[in-house]
């Protein structure tokens, strides 16, 4: 196939082709974890169809204008007739899975390097069933590369458009009672002896976006051992109320599973060579699954 890659056969060396979050799932799998089945339309996908956007027309200081601007940009991007070579290898592959429910997410060429977080400025679409819904998820994933917030980022971090381009994972829905993040160092204390666990209820689109709060545990590395956890807030509750409770709530992972969730993710740091990794999970059937790993960029930053 000429613009698919199956997450199997893809490395972190395959990062122009596949993106951060495409070649860093192959990785995952490398790494022995269970990953979701899917496959990545490359980059290759994206140049095929999408022209070549004229970076010095854009007004990166004027963020009214570069708001119109965009927003046009994107809808374009949106209505444009994906190449038939593209759309046969796209259905071909989705045809191959089974047609299942699927979470197709961006990876773009400026994603989730070490020292550059891109992270969240291009879309995820959840729960995507049917070859028109996917080509459509896949089209808007494409648009959300030139949201007016990526384009500023980019402009700032001295990326042109030429040096942008993104692939699309299309990738089968895992099982997700619970889902959450883990930074394999805290983040906060930058204590290399603890790691963070967040976790909530449900799919964590919301927990990853900052929408909701999420139960917390602060685990010791060296063997996963809870030194502190923090319920969420319950409904109806305040969140200063989680603090005067003498009895909170176990939250939602038992001490086993958070010191089984903290083994596995350490595997993971090492095997992207001890660099802090921030790490999206679910848990489903007694499983959890990995969905995505990328450097913890400040900590990255201060080692360099």
């Amino acid at each position: 196939m000429d613009y698919v890659q199956f997450l199997q056969d893809l490395r972190s060396t395959d990062l122009a082709l596949a993106g951060g979050k495409g070649a860093n799932l192959g990785e995952l799998m490398l790494a022995g974890m269970m990953v979701p089945s899917g496959f990545v339309l490359s980059t290759k996908g994206y140049r095929r169809c999408v022209p070549l956007v004229n970076l010095s027309d854009l007004d990166t200081e004027n963020l009214d204008s570069l708001a119109q601007q965009t927003k046009e940009i994107q809808k374009q991007i949106e209505n444009i007739s994906v190449s038939e070579d593209v759309e046969l290898e796209l259905m071909e592959a989705y045809r191959r899975m089974g047609s299942p429910f699927v979470a197709v997410r961006s990876s773009a060429t400026a994603e989730d390097l070490p020292t550059a977080s891109f992270a969240g400025q291009q879309e995820t679409y959840l729960n995507i069933q049917g070859e028109g819904a996917v080509l459509n998820a896949v089209k808007k994933c494409w648009a959300s590369l030139w949201s007016s917030r990526a384009v500023q980022y980019r402009s700032f971090r001295g990326f042109g458009a030429s040096d942008v381009a993104l692939a699309v994972v299309i990738q089968e829905m895992a099982p997700h009672d619970i889902s959450g993040v883990v930074f394999t160092v805290n983040p906060l204390s930058k204590d290399a002896m603890e790691l963070i666990i967040n976790a909530a209820p449900g799919l964590g689109e919301a927990l990853v976006q900052g929408e909701i709060i999420p139960d917390q545990w602060i685990a010791r590395r060296s063997d996963g051992a809870v030194l502190k956890f923090t319920p969420a807030p319950r409904r109806g509750q305040a969140p200063s109320a989680i603090f005067r409770s003498r009895r909170p709530g176990r939250g939602c992972l038992t001490s086993q599973q958070v010191k089984e969730l903290a083994q596995q993710c350490l595997r993971i740091e090492e095997h992207f060579h001890s660099i802090p990794q921030d790490i999206e999970w679910s848990y489903g059937s007694g499983t959890f699954y990995m969905l995505q790993s990328r450097p913890i960029t400040t900590l990255v930053e201060g080692l360099l």
